[in-house]
């Protein structure tokens, strides 16, 4: 008893001694940020007031699969992490038994059989005392792994929210386009039955009503290749939504007929990005995670300490089960302590400092490429804003100029192929526009999307 005493009071010493090394956040040469004050929201994409988009952004968090397989690797995570901390309890379970056994009782008389029975009703506890922390650090090792899936799953989430936001928009803009080529074709098909009437009457060549035609045939290939283009960007958009192959052949997607008249607020550089963006927050999750491992590997090289117990009774008869004299117990310390593991150990340490390193290495890229990218999305932001400004003057003159031409031509001062080319270039300004009008959405998208998205980190208790 006095020994037993003794290795408990060994062992209470050594519970919390942990062996991971002390985790210090590594250090990054960080630019000067802006003290930023706009507040994220978490409905960031509100701000367009578009509520055709709003739908969208629903259906695409609702029903989307990556989301759903990053949710599913979540509840796993948890899963891990609640067996962890399970390990640092004690275990307990009920056993009972009811068993006849025959055996020869006489060894003269081999053909008699005497049986005979046995009733028990037990409990056993079983408990491993967590020395040099070896199960608080596999516990918090879980914590860092599920605080890190999480964040990966709002990283998910907001990429797939901007990708939502931007395929929508692009949508618009391929919209936008047939429209665009289709009000022109139209106009093109009038003046083409009219340069017939004057072809037949001879005010008009053989030559100019050629090109009058192939403009106009080449204008409704244009149309085609637009439509197929738009229905391939719907296609596309309905897999990103989540919707099933039925839903994809039979439903539309419902968008406004406007681009957005306002932006999002602007953003400078935040002093606090490295705590907005969730994926940076999931690589120093895994690092410290890899940090614990270190100590939970380094643990198996000390021994290890369980401690049993059982109560019960035991008996020949079932009546008698209960009875006093059939009461048994039983208490017990066991002591593990390695000797040869032939390097396994020493692998399985190793392995764990590989794994830190690489962890490491891997948060140091996230910290330069989210300041990249913040950086990148900033001067997209600028550089679409003003591209949409020139694109949208071109647009202007080049409708002023096409209604000159149209007059100088009726007028006799111009020919018919001026116009043409005028139509030609004022067409191809317009699709320009569009798709720069979706640019600069992009734009803002993506400078939000590298500030975090208004994610919030997850606080472990």
């Amino acid at each position: 008893m006095r020994n037993l005493s003794i290795l408990l009071t060994i062992a209470v010493f050594f519970v919390g001694c942990s062996l991971a090394p002390n985790y210090v956040a590594p250090a990054n040469d960080l630019p000067e940020s802006a003290v930023d004050t706009l507040q994220i929201s978490d409905s960031w994409w509100e701000g367009f007031n578009d509520p055709a988009l709003n739908k969208i952004v629903l259906e695409a968090l609702e029903h989307n699969r990556d989301l759903e397989i990053a949710a599913g690797n979540t509840a796993r995570a948890r899963a891990a992490l609640g067996l962890a901390t399970a390990q640092q309890y004690p275990n307990f379970a009920v056993s009972g038994e009811g068993a006849r056994t025959w055996a020869h009782s006489d060894p003269l008389n081999r053909s008699k059989l005497v049986d005979s029975d046995r009733f028990a009703l037990s409990g056993a506890l079983s408990f491993e005392v967590d020395l040099w922390s070896k199960l608080s650090d596999s516990k918090k090792s879980a914590l860092s792994q599920l605080l890190a899936m999480e964040a990966t799953q709002e990283s998910i989430r907001l990429s797939l929210i901007g990708g939502a936001i931007e395929s929508y928009y692009a949508l618009l803009a391929l919209t936008y386009n047939a429209r665009d080529i289709e009000e022109m074709l139209q106009g093109k098909e009038r003046a083409y039955e009219l340069r017939k009437s004057q072809a037949k009457a001879g005010a008009l060549t053989e030559l100019i009503l050629s090109q009058v035609a192939a403009n106009l045939n080449g204008t409704r290939a244009q149309l085609i290749d637009a439509k197929r283009q738009k229905e391939a960007a719907e296609n596309a958009m309905s897999v990103l939504l989540g919707r099933t192959p039925k839903a994809i052949f039979n439903d539309r997607i419902a968008i406004s007929d406007r681009f957005p008249f306002g932006a999002l607020p602007s953003a400078n550089l935040p002093s606090d990005l490295l705590l907005r963006r969730p994926d940076i927050r999931a690589a120093e999750e895994e690092l410290k995670a890899s940090n614990y491992s270190i100590g939970s590997a380094r643990a198996q090289y000390l021994p290890s300490i369980s401690l049993t117990g059982s109560a019960g009774f035991a008996s020949a008869e079932l009546g008698d089960l209960f009875d006093r004299q059939s009461q048994t117990a039983r208490a017990g310390i066991g002591i593990n302590l390695p000797i040869f593991s032939f390097g396994r150990i020493g692998a399985q340490v190793d392995s764990a400092k590989a794994a830190k390193e690489i962890a490491i290495s891997q948060y140091q890229k996230r910290v330069a490429t989210a300041f990249s990218e913040v950086k990148d999305a900033l001067s997209r932001r600028e550089q679409a804003a003003e591209r949409l400004v020139r694109l949208k003057e071109q647009t202007t003159y080049l409708r002023r100029a096409l209604k000159l031409t149209r007059e100088q031509y009726e007028a006799g001062y111009r020919d018919y192929i001026a116009v043409i080319d005028a139509e030609t270039d004022l067409l191809g300004a317009q699709i320009s526009l569009n798709a720069a009008e979706a640019e600069n959405i992009a734009a803002q998208v993506e400078l939000y999307k590298a500030l975090g998205g208004g994610y919030k980190p997850a606080t472990a208790e």
